[in-house]
């Protein structure tokens, strides 16, 4: 695993550490399956920058270039990592969670409630001895990006630019990118559905006409806003196979579209690797939206209302895929579409933030 260090991060409504710091992060919520309460423990710190090919730290889905843009202007006007990409890594022992044992009993640094009702606790912790028992722990690990593709291949960027003017130390703060690990192996850890909206492309009849040689299509009278039975409907699917539903604005109904049993992607021309060939964001982007909705632009918001809200089109709702279903693709060397996958409850906005100074070292 890449080396990781403390930062000088900045807390809300604190000025920024005057020392350098980890951060042990617990995020409580309800299970959205049957309403148990469930806490995610993580660690938020700096992790040296490599790139995606080096294999130490390994991407699941395509970046957004727009969005990746946006990112690296944004650093280089304020020299500020607003949030930390959300990574996570492998670790079934516990080995980590068991160094925070004692962290994890005292009282936090802070704790703050989100408008989801999530509560989130950080301790802020300064102890070299952990730090250097973390380094140990973690150093035979690798790590997948689950979130943040975009702000990490802009801290990358960003940190190129930087060392083309002059060289940079070897613990620079720009070597760094400020991320939240967690373990794949938690529980807690919980994807969410996603949601793509729609802007442009042909009309309802047109696009559903052009997908009936792949899928089923059947009509979900009433429920282009219900987006209860728009999940109930995903929830029975037919012989295992990938669906999503699809709402016009325009129109009262949906429609859920199932790939037919004996339709292949990858023999109907999809460019894909055979194994992933019927994972819904594959069959969604590649089979349904490239050849249906001829011309159409993608957004993707973190959530079915705030896809609604955003007045397009078409939103097109898919189930989450599986944390192993993720491995499995980073395996393989593949990656998904962008905007493919997301997790829940989200990391609180702000929570820990941290200032990018080519001339403060880390360690």
């Amino acid at each position: 695993m890449p080396h990781i260090a403390g930062v000088r991060g900045v807390l809300p409504e604190s000025a920024r550490d005057a020392t350098r710091a980890i951060y042990r992060y617990h995020l409580r919520f309800a299970d959205p399956a049957n309403g148990r309460q469930l806490i995610r423990k993580m660690l938020v710190c700096g992790v040296r920058l490599e790139p995606w090919a080096g294999g130490l730290v390994r991407p699941h889905e395509a970046t957004d270039p727009a969005r990746k843009a946006a990112a690296l202007a944004a650093l280089r006007s304020t020299q500020v990592a607003p949030a930390p990409v959300l990574a996570g890594y492998r670790d079934a022992a516990g080995e980590i969670d068991r160094l925070f044992r004692r962290i994890d009993g005292d009282r936090p640094t802070l704790e703050l409630t989100t408008p989801d009702a999530a509560v989130h606790r950080v301790w802020r912790v300064q102890s070299a001895e952990l730090l250097g028992q973390l380094r140990h722990a973690l150093a035979p690990k690798r790590i997948i990006v689950l979130d943040g593709h975009d702000r990490y291949e802009a801290m990358l960027a960003y940190r190129d630019e930087l060392a083309a003017d002059r060289p940079l130390a070897v613990y620079s703060s720009a070597n760094y990118s400020l991320m939240c690990l967690t373990q794949l192996d938690d529980p807690a850890l919980i994807a969410a559905p996603r949601h793509c909206a729609i802007r442009g492309g042909p009309p309802s009849e047109v696009a559903l006409a052009a997908a009936r040689p792949y899928f089923i299509v059947e009509k979900l009278a009433g429920a282009a806003r219900d987006l209860t039975r728009q999940r109930a409907a995903l929830a029975e699917t037919v012989a295992h196979q990938p669906g999503f539903v699809i709402a016009w604005a325009t129109e009262p109904d949906a429609w859920k579209l199932t790939l037919s049993p004996d339709v292949s992607p990858v023999n109907a021309g999809v460019a894909v690797n055979r194994a992933l060939q019927r994972l819904e964001p594959i069959v969604a982007d590649q089979l349904f939206v490239e050849r249906a909705l001829p011309g159409a632009r993608l957004e993707h918001p973190a959530s079915a209302e705030e896809a609604f809200a955003g007045k397009p089109d078409a939103v097109l709702t898919m189930r989450p895929l599986t944390v192993e279903q993720i491995i499995h693709i980073v395996e393989l060397g593949e990656v998904l579409p962008t905007g493919s996958t997301g997790f829940a409850p989200r990391l609180a906005p702000g929570l820990v933030s941290a200032i990018v100074d080519p001339d403060e070292d880390l360690v």
